[in-house]
């Protein structure tokens, strides 16, 4: 009796944490009390399918030695504004959706490895993620919302990211700490792989 209660108990709980894991449309709109600067740094934080690409983005660059890691800080905010750009007048097509819960499971695989990237190649993986989020972002925004101030403080948001993953992965050197951080990789990865599953 207590053993099939308890089993009732984990599947609903299961249940209810892949529901949550199921990315939701997400809208660029006006937040009451916040301006558009604000509410472009705010918008990547509140779907999964940005929020954790983009930390996993931060702690490769931070796993980098110093040329990888620089040409990851600069570009992927820039690319971010270009994607928001470019995205604002089109209609967003399905594939860039899977191409952002794709690149949730292969860059937290990445950190999980720790393996280091040549400059070139660490480039080229934060500017294709910077600009499929950013069209994503781009695509969503609404009339009563101003891409000149909503697209800087989208980028600012990519650029204080990655600082702050870079920052926190060099200073917090003890093997615990870096073993930590790969298990984080391991588990954006995992969620990646779950809502991909259930799209």
């Amino acid at each position: 009796m207590k053993t099939t209660r308890v089993r009732r108990l984990l599947s609903g709980g299961i249940a209810a944490s892949l529901t949550l894991l199921a990315p939701a449309a997400a809208s660029a709109h006006p937040m009451p009390g916040v301006g558009d600067f604000y509410a472009g740094m705010l918008h990547p934080l509140t779907a999964i399918e940005f929020l954790l690409p983009m930390i996993a983005i931060s702690l490769l660059a931070g796993q980098q030695s110093r040329e990888p890691a620089i040409a990851m800080l600069f570009t992927f905010p820039l690319s971010l504004a270009a994607g928001a750009a470019l995205g604002v007048p089109i209609h967003l097509p399905s594939i860039v959706a899977w191409i952002n819960l794709g690149s949730m499971a292969a860059l937290g695989l990445l950190v999980a490895t720790a393996r280091p990237l040549p400059s070139s190649v660490a480039a080229g993986i934060s500017a294709l993620l910077g600009l499929t989020i950013g069209l994503a972002n781009g695509a969503e925004l609404g009339e009563q919302v101003s891409p000149w101030r909503f697209i800087p403080g989208f980028a600012l948001a990519g650029l204080l990211l990655v600082t702050y993953g870079i920052g926190c992965v060099r200073r917090l050197r003890a093997p615990w700490m870096q073993i930590g951080f790969r298990v984080i990789g391991s588990w954006i990865a995992a969620v990646g792989v779950l809502v991909l599953s259930l799209r």
